[in-house]
């Protein structure tokens, strides 16, 4: 195909409208319980069921996206996510919503959220190829994109839900998924179809095992996932709990997410430099972070970290994506990236669990700070040891590996 001015701003347009439209459903779905049942528990019992049921679905997504290609399934998943969104509303208007109503449909829509993200995340590398942008200019754009819409999502959610009724809120959440689907079917990339020879998540672990940068990559996803769901639903909530002011709360995740707006930025520049350097920089920003907020030192001193930790995360997110892009063959990209998914979904209840334990034992700073001491840990298994070469792209490595083979028979000559 030729290249194309116009993939890249439609691909652009699709992701921005998912990302809001997932970010924004986080705040009218509780909302929206709360206003109709009046019982805080009902809403984390809705939120934990959509969340097991986002677990679940990973678990069946890649091969769906290595089977029928990447771009239909984001299409498909688009579209469910609007369906399963305007049905909150129709409910609501008809029949009334209730507990059971809420529970079904907040099901139906998590079902869609990971399949969606994780195909249009798997039509990157032919976005970059089709528009001639580097694979690390789309990822960065795409992690910037993600910032901004977890930055601007949730406020405006909260500012329409103060002047509009909630199913009128709905309506527009559920035309951003709309709007996803439509920009996404107006993408022309090739399609990459599976091949057979390696299925389902077994496939993409034994892929996966055969990298030792992927492998280490991994679980540095899956650890940073342990230690980020106790910090962000537990330690952060009840630090400004305590203080009897959620609001900073608020600001404290606005500030997290101006960090990745920024880090994402940050990561353009680097890794045109380095990826290793990006890497590098990546973990030990999101430590230093984590140290400043581990003192639990009122707000500004933990907002400051929260900025800090979110350029670390700003940077490392778009790394995963681009290592995979490259390292991975097209037929098993999809099954590789939902195992990303379901290693960081499953990591974090269990996360959840070690902190509940640590706090009925212990003040919050021991958890503060043992989320801090484990991130130290993190960070000196991901900047040391074997397969960090393998981050730069493959053709730079294979030109330093031509430049080894030509000093080598220089050597014997």
């Amino acid at each position: 195909m030729t290249t194309s001015r116009t993939v890249f701003p439609i691909y652009a347009a699709a992701e921005g409208l998912s990302f809001f439209g997932n970010a924004a459903i986080q705040i009218v779905l509780p909302w929206l319980v709360l206003l109709r049942t009046g019982d805080p528990a009902a809403a984390g019992l809705v939120a934990g069921v959509a969340g097991v049921a986002q677990i679940l679905a990973t678990f069946s997504v890649g091969q769906l996206v290595d089977r029928f290609g990447a771009r239909r399934m984001a299409v498909f998943a688009d579209a469910g996510s609007a369906v399963s969104v305007a049905a909150l509303a129709i409910v609501d208007a008809t029949f009334g919503l209730d507990l059971g109503w809420m529970i079904a449909l907040a099901i139906a829509g998590a079902l869609f959220d990971i399949p969606g993200m994780t195909a249009r995340q798997t039509l990157m590398p032919r976005v970059a190829e089709r528009s001639g942008k580097s694979l690390d200019a789309v990822a960065g754009a795409r992690q910037s994109i993600f910032g901004l819409s977890f930055l601007a999502g949730p406020a405006l959610a909260g500012l329409l839900l103060a002047v509009l009724a909630p199913s009128q809120v709905l309506w527009i959440t559920a035309a951003c998924s709309a709007g996803a689907a439509l920009a996404t079917l107006a993408i022309r990339v090739p399609e990459i179809r599976a091949d057979g020879a390696e299925t389902g998540m077994l496939g993409a672990l034994r892929t996966v095992r055969r990298m030792p940068v992927l492998v280490k990559m991994f679980l540095v996803a899956g650890l940073s996932s342990l230690i980020s769901a106790p910090l962000l639903n537990v330690m952060l909530p009840t630090h400004f709990a305590g203080m009897n002011r959620p609001d900073l709360l608020g600001y404290t995740m606005s500030a997290f997410a101006v960090g990745i707006f920024a880090g994402s930025a940050a990561y353009a520049a680097l890794a045109k430099v380095s990826r290793r350097l990006a890497w590098t920089v990546a973990l030990v920003t999101s430590g230093a972070g984590l140290l400043l907020m581990a003192t639990l030192d009122g707000f500004w001193l933990v907002a400051i970290g929260a900025v800090v930790m979110g350029v670390g995360s700003g940077i490392v997110n778009p790394i995963f994506g681009v290592v995979l892009a490259e390292r991975v063959p097209g037929t098993q990209l999809g099954r590789v990236m939902a195992l990303t998914s379901a290693t960081s979904l499953s990591a974090g209840p269990i996360g959840l669990g070690i902190a509940s334990l640590v706090l009925t034992a212990g003040p919050l700073s021991v958890l503060a700070w043992g989320i801090a001491a484990i991130w130290v840990v993190i960070t000196l298994f991901g900047v040391f040891g074997s397969g960090l070469r393998d981050l730069e792209t493959p053709a730079a490595t294979a030109g330093d590996d031509d430049v080894v083979r030509k000093e080598t028979v220089d050597a014997h000559h």
